[in-house]
Formats: structure tokens, C-alpha cells, sequence
């Protein structure tokens, strides 16, 4: 029986060895990233883990970048659900971070980096000034 009462047959019969949860970083695939379950122990998996936490990241910079421009109550509307967005793939990427696997750390550090590189820094190529000085690549309403 285990500790908090409830046997495994109690809790549909299952016999799955359960997962540790880490509270220090470690290196692996075995391991919970958002969810109860997943990854789970499939390479692939955890790959594509991986690379769902670098798109969430990427795209945090580039909504954190992105510019809405206008004084119609249409786009303070839509700087607002752009902004909530990018709050909530932030939570979601920490949350991902709160796995303490040194992987899904390195994923988020990639994504948010090359997200920067790509849409906010001057490393490439720099901000083009066009539609009466608003970078180019903005939203513009």
C-alpha cells in the first residue's frame, strides 16, 4: 500500500512503476515535462519535447517583438491578446524549465536566444526602417 492510502488497484489497477521527480537538474529522458506522462521513456518523445519547448521560446521573442501600431481601439485589443499570448507560452516554457532536465534547459536558453538573434538584435542584418520608421517584420494595424 502506499503512503497517501491509495494502492495501485484502487487507482485502475495499474502496476507502472512510478517516475521521481527530480528537484535537482539532471541529464535524460526518462522524466514528466508539462504533463503527467510525457515524454515519457521514448527517445523520440523527448525530442520532440525538446523541440516544442524551443518553438515556445522562439516564439516568445518574436511576439515580444512584434509592434502593433495604432491608436484604433482594434489594435489596443489585439496588442493585449498578443501580449497575453506571450505571457502564457512564458509560463508554459517555466513550467517546462521546472522539470529540472538539463536538456529542456538547454531547448528554452537555444529558442530564446536564437528567437533574439532572429527578430530583436542587430546581428542580422539589422532593423530595416520602412512604414515611416517602424521595424520591419512588425505587426502594423
Amino acid at each position: 500500500m502506499e503512503m497517501d492510502g491509495h494502492d495501485g488497484a484502487a487507482m485502475g489497477g495499474h502496476d507502472a512503476k512510478p517516475m521521481m521527480m527530480h528537484m535537482t537538474f539532471f541529464w535524460g529522458k526518462d522524466g514528466y515535462i508539462l504533463f503527467h506522462g510525457w515524454p515519457g521513456e521514448r527517445l523520440g518523445m523527448y525530442v520532440l519535447a525538446l523541440v516544442a519547448v524551443f518553438v515556445a521560446s522562439v516564439a516568445v521573442e518574436w511576439l515580444g517583438s512584434a509592434r502593433i501600431e495604432s491608436d484604433r481601439a482594434g489594435s489596443r485589443v489585439a496588442r493585449t491578446v498578443v501580449h497575453a499570448v506571450r505571457v502564457g507560452l512564458a509560463y508554459l516554457v517555466m513550467l517546462a524549465l521546472m522539470s529540472f532536465n538539463v536538456g529542456v534547459f538547454i531547448a528554452a536558453v537555444a529558442g530564446h536566444a536564437f528567437g533574439f538573434v532572429v527578430f530583436s538584435s542587430r546581428v542580422i542584418g539589422g532593423f530595416e526602417r520602412v512604414n515611416g520608421g517602424k521595424p520591419n517584420g512588425g505587426i502594423v494595424c
